[in-house]
């Protein structure tokens, strides 16, 4: 080989090593505080009061908040649809959402921020939505399931990040969804109704098992909640409200973590236009998704929550609505709650202090002219028993697990005193107490032993119960 081709031959070599170390180069960034949004088509777009909220032609996108012109970048290019990205503790990787191709069931993914690779992790047959990081290597998302009758309806459900080990957390007839993940470990989550009636939205809070369910927050009747909550670490939770419902307009609202129901401040009453979601900042400063009015798209501002003022445009479209904006950078971990639940029991135990203590004034829901001496316990669609209370008003039931039931109060006649309650339901082996019927939420318990634990539980459904609807006969347990 002459000189001539010797350097040729080298020459060539290395052009082929560069060409082949570039796009690694370029794929090897850094997206240490990149702002994250879902970017929605603006014909694709339906404001609805449901909960579920997947966009058909959405892509996820990140820009340089300080830069946003000639930043941006596509980070789902290879899917029809994706969106609801939601950023890990360590800001290396992101859940998100995803269809590959148009009309397949939306999937959970997850994307390492670094290199832009993605690998799936949920395989149904139906559709998956809002997923959130859980501590100790898991995540919770809503999955569609058969519902009562021909609707179907959204439970929640915990898995590995590798895919395996998955639970169901969730067991009402309502449409739940992950709203959040509070600092002391539980999940916020959207949940409505369905059955026997649809409700309005709420936010409930529990523990990654599934257990200790409550309610967490509730707005005026019709209000909608519609946008992730996120909590700072002054303890404030902020959101977004329709206190009027579809046809209103979308507030920045918050409330103190340790007293949710009482503690609600709107910031933008006096604003034009809508707020669609938001994302607090280091700076206390919030992002924000909003739009001046009708005829504008949803735009990604900066406001001022103590000022109560809205910034300049970070980032906007023509073509698109922006949307569940999120900042890549690392936050502080939840606390992982121990886990109760043994899977190999089939009960979970309930205790009521006093059925006559409520905090529901006389009217409508409550008749004082009776006292209430039994409950009785109600199935999607059938009774499960009649059960007489102690002398203090006490009662100690052990409930079928995972089996969704509302409680309404009789008194020596059969007449109903209050009730049927919202639908709840029990883990197994799990351990759950309360103070009354409808009490105050802030109410705490006398110091006595009632009654009823100095006794067996009584079983649920009670045995020998017939089935048959609400207003049928049951057998009573004496």
């Amino acid at each position: 080989m002459s000189l001539r081709q010797a350097i040729f031959l080298a020459g060539t070599i290395i052009a082929v090593g560069l060409t082949s170390i570039v796009p690694i180069s370029c794929n090897s960034r850094s997206m240490e505080g990149m702002v994250v949004f879902t970017r929605v088509p603006i014909d694709n777009f339906d404001f609805q009061e449901d909960i579920i909220h997947n966009f058909p032609g959405a892509q996820i996108v990140a820009v340089n908040p300080d830069k946003p012109e000639g930043s941006e970048v596509i980070l789902t290019t290879d899917f029809y649809s994706a969106c609801s990205p939601e950023i890990s503790y360590d800001a290396k990787q992101m859940l998100f959402v995803a269809q590959r191709n148009e009309h397949e069931p939306w999937q959970v993914w997850e994307m390492d921020l670094k290199n832009g690779t993605s690998k799936q992790i949920t395989d149904f047959g139906e559709s998956c939505s809002g997923p959130a990081y859980l501590p100790a290597g898991r995540l919770v998302f809503s999955r569609q399931i058969p519902g009562r009758g021909a609707e179907p309806v959204y439970a929640l459900f915990t898995m590995n990040l590798d895919g395996s080990n998955i639970s169901r957390i969730t067991f009402q007839p309502h449409n739940d969804y992950p709203a959040g993940i509070l600092r002391d470990g539980r999940i916020l989550m959207f949940s409505k109704q369905l059955y026997p009636k649809a409700g309005d939205i709420m936010y409930l809070a529990m523990r990654p098992n599934g257990t200790k369910a409550e309610l967490f927050y509730k707005g005026v009747h019709n209000s909608i909640l519609h946008s992730q909550a996120y909590e700072t670490m002054d303890g404030l939770v902020y959101f977004i409200e329709w206190e009027q419902g579809r046809g209103e307009k979308g507030e920045i609202v918050s409330v103190y973590q340790n007293r949710p129901l009482f503690s609600k401040v709107n910031y933008t009453s006096e604003f034009p236009g809508s707020f669609y979601a938001l994302f607090p900042m280091p700076s206390g400063e919030l992002l924000v998704s909003y739009r001046p009015s009708e005829t504008d798209p949803v735009a990604l501002y900066s406001f001022s929550v103590q000022e109560k003022s809205l910034g300049e445009s970070i980032y906007n479209h023509t073509e698109y609505h922006v949307l569940e904006p999120v900042l890549v950078e690392a936050y502080s971990r939840p606390r992982n709650l121990p886990d109760e639940v043994d899977d190999k029991q089939s009960t979970g135990l309930l205790l009521c202090q006093n059925i006559n203590v409520t905090a529901t004034p006389f009217g409508s829901e409550l008749n004082p002219l009776l006292k209430a001496t039994r409950v009785e316990l109600l199935g999607i669609d059938k009774s499960l028993g009649i059960v007489p209370v102690e002398e203090d008003g006490s009662v100690y039931l052990k409930v079928i697990a995972d089996t969704p039931v509302r409680f309404q109060t009789l008194d020596e006649d059969g007449r109903i005193v209050y009730g049927p309650s919202a639908w709840i339901w029990l883990r197994p082996f799990e351990r759950r107490g309360c103070v009354g019927c409808h009490e105050d939420p802030e109410l705490s318990p006398e110091n006595f032993v009632p009654l009823s634990v100095k006794k067996q539980p009584v079983s649920i459904p009670v045995e020998s119960t017939q089935e048959h609807e609400h207003s049928s006969t049951v057998i009573i347990v004496e």
